[in-house]
């Protein structure tokens, strides 16, 4: 039996996952996260379920890998400048787009949704905003660090007031939910919380 690498060199493995793959994240931009199972990603790839699952064991693995393939940029430390504005707006733009965009809203509005009763949606869920917790707990250090914000200032409660005033905007309200939108909530945030 051939071994794991070997199995990911054979394009017929690799056109298979990448089958599966575009099906999942066809799945989850259309119809949301709870499509998004092992039955239903076989289907619409034209593979067998057991097909997929010898390459996504859970369907957390299933759903990490449709999000990730539709994520326009994953946050990393790497991207930072240093420079408040520039690196909250570099963090938060991927964020930005997905809501401007009716499709990506619906799919984020459904996922949040999902997650109070579907608790593989949330155990991935979280993992994304880990990940993106952190490199926004870096800039607000680095922030509080260089003088442009408060020392007090919170990242957790910082990112909570940031993001939920742009779903508040999107979903919530008739603002129209856009670059200008975002930027206005970015500079309120910088600016009710620079030292005085």
């Amino acid at each position: 039996m051939p071994s794991n690498a070997s199995r990911h060199e054979d394009p017929r493995v690799e056109r298979t996952r990448a089958a599966v793959i575009d099906a999942a994240a066809s799945l989850m931009m259309n119809d949301g996260p709870g499509a998004v199972t092992h039955a239903n990603v076989a289907a619409a790839a034209n593979v067998s379920r057991s097909t997929v699952y010898n390459h996504w064991t859970s369907r957390e693995d299933l759903l990490r890998t449709a999000i990730d393939s539709i994520r326009n940029h994953k946050p990393a430390i790497e991207d930072l400048t240093g420079a408040l504005r520039a690196d909250l707006r570099t963090v938060l733009a991927p964020l930005i787009t997905d809501l401007a965009d009716d499709q990506r809203a619906t799919m984020i509005a459904t996922m949040m949704q999902r997650a109070l009763h579907d608790p593989e949606v949330v155990t991935v869920r979280d993992e994304f905003l880990t990940e993106f917790a952190e490199v926004f707990a870096r800039i607000v250090a680095t922030a509080i660090s260089s003088g442009e914000l408060r020392p007090s200032v919170d990242a957790e409660r910082s990112l909570a007031s940031i993001v939920g005033s742009f779903l508040f905007m999107r979903f919530m309200s008739s603002i129209v939910f856009d670059n200008d939108a975002a930027d206005q909530v970015i500079d309120d945030f910088i600016s009710a919380n620079a030292p005085r």
